[in-house]
């Protein structure tokens, strides 16, 4: 099934860590309402608290500022699907190579682990870049 763009519910704020609390709190409402578990609630939230926080350091160059779109839809078959779209710098984070990690938890560094919790936490992830947009697709499954 294909759905098309306004189906989306969208919340747009500036791309700064306060922005942060305000953009979960939209898209896990969003899961509650279309009944996810608490299990997959949790999943999301770290997903999209991870994809938010690497646009927020990321996406915009020191003293650029930028904003953040992010938008959800609750699909007909119990899937759930956040898109997260900025006009910052390109960065496509599946072409990102998982962190190598030392067995030693006490020798890991602190950091570099947000890419691979998204991978974890959603069952799909995509990422595209059209007309200088990053658009990162988290698909949940039921």
């Amino acid at each position: 099934m294909r759905f098309e763009q306004s189906e989306f519910k969208w919340l747009i704020l500036p791309a700064d860590l306060g922005s942060l609390r305000e953009f979960l709190e939209f898209v896990v409402q969003g899961a509650k309402d279309a009944e996810f578990s608490q299990e997959k609630l949790w999943k999301l939230e770290l997903a999209l608290d991870e994809a938010l926080a690497n646009v927020i350091r990321y996406a915009y160059p020191e003293g650029k500022v930028g904003t953040i779109r992010v938008g959800y839809r609750s699909e007909g078959d119990g899937q759930f699907c956040v898109r997260v779209c900025d006009t910052g710098q390109a960065f496509d984070p599946l072409s990102a190579d998982p962190p190598v990690l030392p067995p030693d938890i006490e020798d890991r560094p602190i950091g570099g682990m947000g890419i691979l919790f998204m991978r974890h936490m959603a069952d799909e992830i995509g990422y595209r870049r059209k007309g200088g947009i990053n658009r990162l697709t988290l698909r949940f499954l039921p």
